[in-house]
C-alpha cells in the first residue's frame, strides 16, 4: 500500500438529534493507509475533525481491532463500565487488560498521523502495515487490511441470518 486513500466515501452526517450542533460525531466510510515505519497512521480529515484535538486510542470492545473514541464518547464508555460493577471478577479481568491497552490525551500531528503505540500495534494489530480505517458510528475503527477480508467474508455468511434477526426486530416495532 503506498498510504494513500483508496477509498472517498465517507460521509458527514447530521441526525436531527444533533441538528444545531457545532458538527456531528457521527463516524462513517471507509479507507485504507499503512502505517509508516514509526508506527504513525494518517487519519482521514473527516475523521480527525470528528474526533477533536485530543482522544483515545483503546482496544475494541472484541480486541480485535483498534478503537479511537472522541474524549467525550470514551468518558461515556468508562461510565458504562463503572455502572457495571466493580465487584465482578470478570469484568474486572476484561477491564486490566483493556486499560493496559488504552492510550487517552492522543493527538494527530501536523500531517494528520496518529502514533498508535508499539503494545497495541503487537497485541492487536499484529504488526502489519496495512490497515483499513472504518467508521464505527461512535468511534474510528482501525484494522488490519487482511483481518477486514476475514470479517467481510464472515459478514457475507451470516447476512441471511442478520437480514432475518433485523426484519423480526423490524415486525417487533409495527
Amino acid at each position: 500500500m503506498d498510504g494513500s486513500n483508496n477509498d472517498q466515501n465517507a460521509i458527514s452526517t447530521e441526525t436531527p438529534k444533533n441538528a444545531g450542533k457545532s458538527r456531528s460525531t457521527r463516524f462513517i466510510g471507509s479507507f485504507n493507509h499503512s502505517l509508516d515505519t514509526k508506527g504513525r497512521l494518517v487519519i482521514p480529515q473527516n475523521f480527525r475533525d470528528k474526533l477533536g484535538e485530543t482522544f483515545c486510542v483503546a482496544p475494541s470492545f472484541d480486541f480485535k481491532s483498534v478503537a479511537i473514541y472522541p474524549t467525550e464518547k470514551w468518558e461515556e464508555r468508562n461510565e458504562t463500565y463503572e455502572k457495571l460493577g466493580k465487584l465482578n471478577p470478570a469484568l474486572n479481568r476484561y477491564l486490566e487488560q483493556f486499560y493496559a491497552l488504552s492510550y487517552d490525551e492522543q493527538t494527530c500531528d501536523g500531517q494528520g498521523r496518529v502514533l498508535l503505540p508499539a503494545n497495541i500495534r503487537q497485541k492487536i494489530l499484529r504488526e502489519e502495515r496495512d490497515m483499513e480505517i472504518t467508521g464505527a458510528n461512535d468511534h474510528v475503527r482501525v484494522a488490519a487490511l487482511s483481518a477486514s477480508g476475514d470479517a467481510w467474508k464472515s459478514f457475507n455468511d451470516e447476512l441471511p441470518q442478520l437480514l432475518e434477526l433485523i426484519a423480526g426486530l423490524e415486525a417487533q416495532k409495527e
